[in-house]
């Protein structure tokens, strides 16, 4: 069962100028009943899709079916944003060496990166995941375009075909119409999913699949994860979470929440869940339309390896930072160390220790060093790696985000931001209808550059 160790957010923890009194947490436990009772509504409403994924069986069972069908060593994806980093953070918690899949990601459009990677492809040995919920998003239709000719010129049209699968809008886009023409295999993101949520449909089902993971454990896990999201907040890791990272931003002033994965494969996890953090909860306005410019700056350090890089600055530098570690008890080896070198004062302690224990050693000491320095930190700790655990950690982490926007009273599942800056790149790539733009981007381009050489 996943936990949440707030112990290091406490004021007798960090001190009151940067902690929260302990009481403050009994008061929000009565104060948040109603948070609890909007995600449920929006959930019976359909408004909200991703908290009943794991609750529906047909979609699983498709993919399963076609992945035992279709598989094969690679599994190429073309997508950006949530249709990327959803698929990636899955293969970076649960692939293993000689597994025999591959997952190659397509998710930037600089020529060079996409040039190198398909010649380290072989097309008949790969199947092309073509994801996008608009259908229309400009970097993963482009990509779609090189890779098809790609395919077909080593392939020939027909042979082709058959390494093509879409997920997309159900109804529309021009990716659907595409696929429906092709007799490409189309799999549906639901509507009342947004695409950084959507990593439980088969926008990462999919891919998971054919990668040989077990889908059945990761709804199992996210099920686990859904039922105890939906408690009070002194038995829900998630909304307890939510409120803490609300407190130390509006009243501590921690304006970046620090992501410190104590675990190599969560380190792709912790990209997903900044998107997730980030778009859903840097926002303008409120629900009511007051500018408030909300949201904390998600950033991500990996332990222990960026103990030797970012935590100096962590410890002394500007108290603007929440820390929140993602531990696990048990690792799959614990790598006992026979030192052929002990008589040396420096490595001896190291004698017949394990690389875990020490790892673990580790992360208590940042921690620890984090606290007396008056830097509040939380931890959530899984029991291992594995499909129903990295489930857990999904739900868990969209709800975690779902909850602060209440918190903050502002709508965490639109991205107005990011959608002006796809209708300028419209507008800059001559597409129709986006020519009200074209005055703009004609100003910025008419005050020059200023430019030292």
């Amino acid at each position: 069962m996943l936990e949440l160790d707030y112990t290091n957010v406490l004021e007798d923890a960090v001190g009151a100028a940067q902690g929260i009194p302990r009481i403050a947490f009994d008061k929000a436990a009565e104060s948040s009943v109603h948070l609890i009772g909007n995600l449920d509504a929006a959930r019976k409403s359909g408004a909200l899709g991703f908290m009943d994924l794991p609750f529906d069986d047909a979609p699983v069972k498709a993919v399963t079916e076609f992945a035992r069908q279709r598989a094969m060593p690679n599994v190429l994806v073309l997508g950006i944003g949530g249709s990327a980093l959803g698929p990636m953070a899955l293969d970076s918690a649960l692939a293993r060496p000689n597994s025999g899949r591959r997952l190659v990601v397509l998710d930037n459009i600089d020529p060079d990166f996409i040039s190198d990677t398909l010649e380290t492809l072989d097309p008949k040995d790969t199947i092309v995941n073509v994801i996008a919920k608009s259908g229309v998003t400009a970097e993963t239709m482009a990509t779609f375009a090189i890779v098809q000719n790609w395919m077909i010129g080593a392939l020939g049209e027909g042979r082709a075909r058959e390494h093509f699968v879409v997920t997309t809008d159900p109804e529309k886009g021009d990716l659907l119409a595409i696929a429906r023409h092709e007799n490409y295999p189309v799999f549906v993101i639901p509507p009342n999913v947004g695409g950084r949520f959507s990593v439980l449909t088969p926008v990462g089902t999919l891919p998971a699949a054919l990668l040989g993971f077990n889908i059945e454990s990761i709804m199992e896990g996210a099920r686990r994860a859904a039922h105890q999201a939906r408690k009070p907040l002194l038995e829900n890791p998630a909304l307890a979470a939510a409120f803490i990272q609300f407190v130390l931003e509006r009243e501590r002033k921690k304006s970046i929440l620090v992501l410190f994965p104590y675990s190599q494969a969560l380190w792709k996890f912790a990209f997903w869940f900044k998107q997730l953090w980030g778009e859903s909860l840097g926002k303008k306005l409120d629900r009511r339309g007051r500018e408030v410019y909300y949201g904390q700056t998600p950033t991500a350090a990996l332990g222990v390896t960026d103990q030797h890089s970012q935590l100096q600055l962590f410890i002394e530098g500007p108290n603007d930072k929440s820390f929140l570690f993602w531990d696990v008890k048990e690792f799959r080896n614990k790598l006992p160390i026979h030192h052929p070198y002990s008589n040396f004062d420096s490595m001896g302690y190291l004698q017949d220790k394990t690389m875990s224990l020490l790892f673990s050693a580790e992360k208590q000491a940042t921690e620890i060093a984090l606290t007396e320095a008056g830097r509040p930190n939380a931890t959530i700790t899984v029991d291992r790696i594995d499909e129903e655990t990295v489930g857990e950690l999904l739900m868990f982490s969209q709800y975690f985000t779902a909850y602060a926007g209440e918190f903050y009273d502002i709508n965490a599942f639109d991205q107005p931001g990011v959608e002006y800056g796809k209708k300028l790149t419209f507008a800059m790539m001559e597409r129709s209808g986006f020519s009200e733009y074209s005055g703009k981007i004609e100003r910025v381009r008419q005050k020059g550059k200023s430019v030292i050489r």
